[in-house]
């Protein structure tokens, strides 16, 4: 089964899927859409099993209004930074509507932002800058700012340009400057200087520099469903411009000693571990996590939002479909379909989210998941399996059997709407038929069970 022509018609269904803007409300604090979409254009390829580092990680884990410049702006911390929204009014459009913490010269300066241009000042951060807690022989952020400009706006501790030459200095816990040349040369191909930033006056090796500058797969469109190769993220915009040199230090990284090479950017750091699997040996470091630790301690407010409960698994017994849930994009104006797996079609709701869930699966190779879904009758019950162990119930409502094959394009938008939004809390199950020639779509229609 190859869905094609009839999935084209869901552009027609663009305005209904970018609403609403806000969504989800945790302890009184409502979300907003901007932040789902941000995190999803890289992430969500990620936690589907793409083998490539979090840009933000698996999920946020604290949402609040937090006190800013009088008022309050809406943020939400991931394990490797902070989204926030300054101005709500401002063009949602904007690349820069949703913003990122500087928090990396935070947690070494001290230094609370708590407007556009003040700041109040405390203890620079103790925990080490990457890998384990208790033991670790990693250097702190209050350590870093020895090889860090502390002030806000500063140009760091300025570098020569030293391109071609190889990213040779260490940093110790203590504090200590020195050089490890063997080192550096081993990991030649990634420690190498490969750019200079006359802004900051800072040289960042090649593996940073790659990183930073990487394509790859990312989420974009309505609803971030098209699935297209692009540059992955505006690296100013989210790490900032590097306020240090590169620096070799020695980190405790679940419980084993390793060489790491790191770099403090405004915002963020970035780590190159090359004993990790080549998708991982660059990384984000945990600075939204160490942040919040920092300033709000383990029982701050909205510590630890519960993870999203997610489908696992289909099963509809009556017509034999017992298959695990993959997440399916646009690809070429076209909703690619999942093989040995039902298909989730992304920005679709989810079974127990309310509105409209829609699954498609091949009928007849790669698995043949939704081979007999033909035979299903009004009456018949299947369920989802979640990610918490719980199982969300449905019965069958309506099925509909509908021509794709020589028909107009206003039957095709007419077939498309079986997949809108809608205010019920529905299920909506699609696969080709008959089994050899593909001229129609079965669509079967399920409702909650109490």
């Amino acid at each position: 089964m190859a869905i094609k022509r009839w999935w084209l018609g869901l552009v027609v269904l663009e305005v209904l899927l970018l609403q609403p803007v806000g969504a989800g409300a945790v302890g009184g604090v409502t979300t907003d859409r901007a932040f789902g979409l941000l995190w999803g254009r890289t992430d969500q390829l990620v936690a589907g099993g793409l083998q490539r580092s979090w840009y933000w990680g698996p999920s946020p884990f604290a949402r609040l209004n937090e006190p800013f410049g009088g008022g309050a702006r809406l943020v939400e911390y991931y394990d490797k930074g902070r989204m926030e929204i300054n101005d709500p009014q401002a063009a949602r459009n904007s690349p820069h509507f949703v913003a990122n913490g500087r928090l990396l010269m935070e947690l070494v300066s001290g230094l609370v932002q708590t407007g556009p241009e003040t700041y109040a000042q405390r203890t620079a951060a103790g925990q080490a800058v990457v890998g384990d807690g208790a033991g670790n022989l990693a250097p702190s952020y209050a350590t870093l700012a020895g090889v860090v400009s502390v002030q806000p706006g500063g140009r760091g501790l300025a570098a020569n340009d030293r391109r071609g030459q190889l990213a040779t200095s260490t940093l110790a816990a203590n504090g200590t400057v020195a050089t490890n040349a063997p080192l550096a040369e081993r990991y030649a191909a990634a420690t190498r200087l490969t750019a200079y930033l006359p802004s900051t006056q800072h040289n960042i090796p090649s593996a940073f520099w790659a990183f930073l500058n990487q394509r790859g797969a990312v989420l974009s469109g309505p609803g971030n469903r098209e699935l297209q190769n692009d540059g992955l993220v505006d690296w100013v915009a989210t790490l900032g411009y590097p306020v240090s040199e590169a620096y070799w230090l020695r980190a405790t990284i679940s419980g084993v000693q390793r060489d790491v090479l790191v770099q403090a950017f405004e915002r963020r750091m970035l780590s190159y571990t090359p004993s990790n699997s080549p998708g991982f040996q660059v990384e984000m470091t945990n600075v939204g996590l160490h942040y919040y630790g920092w300033r709000y301690g383990s029982a701050g407010e909205g510590w630890r939002l519960e993870a999203p409960v997610l489908p696992l698994r289909v099963v509809f017994p009556s017509v034999q479909i017992d298959a695990p849930l993959k997440e399916t994009y646009v690809e070429g104006g076209i909703w690619q379909v999942a093989d040995f797996a039902a298909g989730h079609l992304y920005s679709t709701s989810y079974p127990g989210a309310g509105g409209n869930s829609v699954y498609a699966g091949h009928n007849n190779w790669r698995g043949e998941v939704f081979r007999y879904l033909y035979q299903a009758q009004v009456g018949d019950r299947f369920s989802f399996v979640m990610s918490d162990g719980s199982e969300r119930r449905y019965v069958v409502t309506e099925t509909h059997k509908v021509q794709e094959a020589g028909v107009s394009e206003a039957v095709h938008a007419s077939n498309a709407q079986f997949s809108a939004p809608t205010v019920d809390e529905r299920v909506t199950l699609i696969t080709c038929w008959p089994y050899t020639t593909f001229t129609h779509r079965i669509i079967v229609v399920g409702k909650p069970l109490p």
